[in-house]
């Protein structure tokens, strides 16, 4: 029995060796950066895919969807003129929960073909409330693997913002990590829509 109960100790110590170090895997990890923080980019077919770094734990980032830029947060809290927040997951908006006094507002759509998406939809906005929406509606933005330690995008949903400047976009979340497996560097593209037919 002594000999059967120390083989079986052994071969936990021989798996928990082989088991991914959580240090390096778990996908809340990362350093915050003092540099650029949002990098946007245009592309051919008329959207713009933004890099977003969002690895410190304690601040957020400010993203201007209209002007396709960061704003620090001194002026995104004095204007009131920021969309969108991200800290690592956790996806914000100014409206509702982000901020009371916010008028942005986001309708979550799944299933819906990108190229396909031309005009706005007319009704489905929400703003958040005790979650945010676009971590909460329809089982949010992304999965996480408990094997692996990652998270990854779904990217059947689609995301149409109404901006604090009253215009309309399609947002489709592409990555939690960048090129070299940093996480918090989210990608995302976005493009202008027609506005819809009804005011929402």
């Amino acid at each position: 029995m002594r000999t059967m109960r120390s083989a079986l100790l052994l071969l936990g110590l021989g798996v928990a060796g082989c088991a991914p170090d959580l240090r390096e895997d778990y996908p809340f990890d990362g350093q915050a950066s003092s540099g650029q923080l949002v990098t946007v980019t245009p592309r051919e077919d008329g959207s713009s895919h933004a890099l977003i770094d969002a690895t410190n734990k304690s601040a957020q980032v400010y993203f201007d969807i209209d002007e396709g830029r960061e704003m620090k947060t001194d002026e995104a809290l004095d204007t009131n003129g920021w969309d969108l927040a991200f800290q690592r997951y956790t996806v914000t908006m100014n409206g509702g929960g982000g901020n009371p006094t916010g008028q942005v507002r986001v309708a979550v759509l799944e299933g819906q073909d990108w190229d396909a998406l031309a005009t706005a939809p007319t009704e489905g906005y929400q703003q958040d409330a005790s979650e945010p929406v676009f971590n909460g509606v329809h089982g949010g933005w992304y999965t996480y693997d408990l094997v692996k330690h990652r998270l990854a995008t779904r990217e059947e949903l689609l995301y149409v913002v109404r901006s604090s400047a009253g215009r309309f976009f399609k947002v489709q979340m592409l990555s939690y990590y960048d090129d070299t497996g940093t996480p918090a560097r989210l990608s995302l593209r976005y493009q202008q829509l027609q506005a819809p037919t009804a005011a929402p």
